[in-house]
């Protein structure tokens, strides 16, 4: 044993006496350098710095839209928080396509991403990808959208949608004193309309969610019910094409009483200057997606997550409390 030790030593002092004569004449840095590797070799540890940070976490997002604005400002919100966490992030997008979408998630599972967050365009369709990616190890959460049966997913970071209905569909009641016929939808607004019986539903929405189709839908409903009280859309772009055909109607603003919801800044300022919206919901779309991120984060450096259901906060904005709400309520 001590023989063993006594020709280390001698070897590693001969490498020491090599060094010091093969680096005469070089500069002092380059032969401090070639010394530290050189030790390095020898007495196992390792060449670079103690503190070198590890290889940041990579998550892939799965979304199906780019255009959305609430994608939109999720993504930026995704974006900014990753920044802070020292997370990366790998966007995909499927477009109106589950098949596509299960594709992408594969497509991740491949990629061997420490994580996937995933916003379903099809709630069932999209089950067998999700267990696939959990079978290979990948963790994966749901974001804005959830899938049909949760026990496939790590979370999911979002809202209870019909909860938008209800807190709509009770500003309308309020607004209309309880009494009158409305255009609207269903989700989560029938346990409100269940209590006022007086409050009729004559038409419900049906489209995609843009100033156009709620301009079209809007017309069609002032034709067959000039009398209607409400136009109850869940998208800002449908109340904005609502409002919008109001005006063409001649219809004032005040008149009949138009929800939305989302958000979003052009909508906020309408609200604001009594200009054909009366009420919506702020998304809040970039804090959304941060706190996805932020979620996610927590999960990948072994945080037990307080609970599966992530909701984020709502605001209601009305003409009561718009010039009181602030950008971060908002944002």
């Amino acid at each position: 044993m001590q023989r063993l030790k006594y020709n280390a030593l001698t070897a590693e002092l001969e490498i020491l006496f090599r060094i010091q004569n093969f680096s005469k004449g070089l500069p002092v840095k380059r032969s401090l350098a070639l010394l530290a590797l050189l030790l390095a070799a020898v007495l196992g540890f390792p060449a670079y710095p103690v503190n070198a940070q590890p290889a940041h976490k990579r998550i892939g997002v799965a979304f199906y839209s780019q255009t959305i604005p609430l994608y939109v400002d999720m993504r930026a919100g995704m974006i900014a928080e990753a920044a802070k966490r020292g997370v990366d992030l790998e966007f995909q997008y499927s477009g109106p396509d589950a098949q596509q979408q299960a594709n992408q998630i594969a497509n991740f599972v491949t990629k061997k991403v420490d994580l996937i967050l995933c916003s379903p365009f099809d709630k069932n369709a999209l089950i067998n990808a999700y267990k696939a990616a959990r079978a290979a190890g990948v963790p994966i959460m749901s974001v804005a959208n959830d899938i049909a049966d949760q026990s496939n997913e790590e979370a999911f970071v979002g809202t209870d949608w019909s909860r938008f209905g209800r807190m709509e569909m009770t500003a309308v009641v309020k607004a209309i004193k309880g009494s009158g016929f409305v255009y609207g939808w269903h989700q989560g607004a029938l346990q409100v309309l269940a209590k006022n019986p007086n409050v009729k539903v004559v038409a419900d929405l049906n489209g995609p969610l843009t100033i156009e189709a709620g301009l079209n839908e809007a017309n069609n409903i002032l034709t067959a019910h000039p009398d209607v009280k409400a136009l109850v859309a869940n998208s800002d772009e449908l109340a904005q094409g609502a409002a919008q055909a109001l005006k063409e109607h001649g219809i004032k603003p005040g008149t009949v009483f138009v929800a939305g919801w989302d958000g979003y800044p052009q909508t906020v300022t309408m609200i604001k200057n009594n200009a054909g919206i009366d009420y919506t919901i702020a998304n809040g779309g970039f804090s959304w997606g941060a706190l996805a991120v932020d979620t996610a984060a927590d999960f990948l450096a072994g945080k037990k997550l307080k609970q599966k259901m992530v909701f984020k906060t709502l605001y209601e904005v009305t003409h009561e409390n718009v010039n009181s709400l602030t950008d971060a309520q908002l944002k």
